[in-house]
C-alpha cells in the first residue's frame, strides 16, 4: 500500500527496463532483428517489474525482446491477468508507457495536469512512481 495512505489503494508500482545483451546468433533465435531496440540503439530483453512503496519486488518477468514497446511486454506478462482481477479500489501504477484502466493507473497528462486537483495527484503519483525507478537502479 502507498506510504502516508496520500493515494488509497495502490498495491505496486510498474516498470520496465531494456536489459541489454549481446547480438543473438541465428541459431539462438530465429529473429534476431526482433532483440533490437531502436529506441536504446542496442540489442536486449524487455524486463517488466513491479515493487511495493519500500522498492521491494514483488513481481519480475523477462517480458519480450527489446524491440517491443512497454505496453505490448506488458500484455504477454501474467502480472497483466493478475491486474486486471484486483479487487475493487486496488491498483497498479504505471508511466504513460501502459494503458488507463480501472486497475492499472497513470498519471495526468497534456493540458489536463494543469487543473490544481490532478497536479496534486500527480504530484503523489510521483512520490509512489518514483519507487520502482528506485528499485531498479
Amino acid at each position: 500500500m502507498s506510504s502516508h495512505r496520500a493515494i488509497k489503494g495502490c498495491v505496486a508500482c510498474l516498470d520496465c527496463f531494456l536489459l541489454q545483451i549481446k547480438v543473438p546468433s541465428k541459431s539462438e533465435t530465429g529473429n534476431v532483428k526482433a532483440y533490437f531496440s531502436g529506441h536504446y540503439q542496442t540489442h536486449g530483453i524487455n524486463i517488466q517489474a513491479a515493487c511495493d512503496h519500500q522498492c521491494r519486488f514483488v513481481y519480475a518477468a523477462l517480458a519480450v525482446p527489446g524491440e517491443a514497446n512497454d505496453i505490448a511486454a506488458y500484455r504477454k506478462t501474467q502480472f497483466s491477468q493478475l491486474v486486471q482481477k484486483l479487487s475493487p479500489w486496488k491498483f497498479v501504477i504505471g508511466d504513460n508507457a501502459y494503458m488507463c484502466s480501472d486497475t492499472l493507473q497513470m498519471p495526468f497528462s497534456g493540458l489536463e495536469k494543469v487543473e490544481p486537483a490532478k497536479d496534486a495527484f500527480n504530484f503523489y503519483f510521483s512520490h509512489l512512481q518514483i519507487r520502482i525507478e528506485q528499485a531498479l537502479a
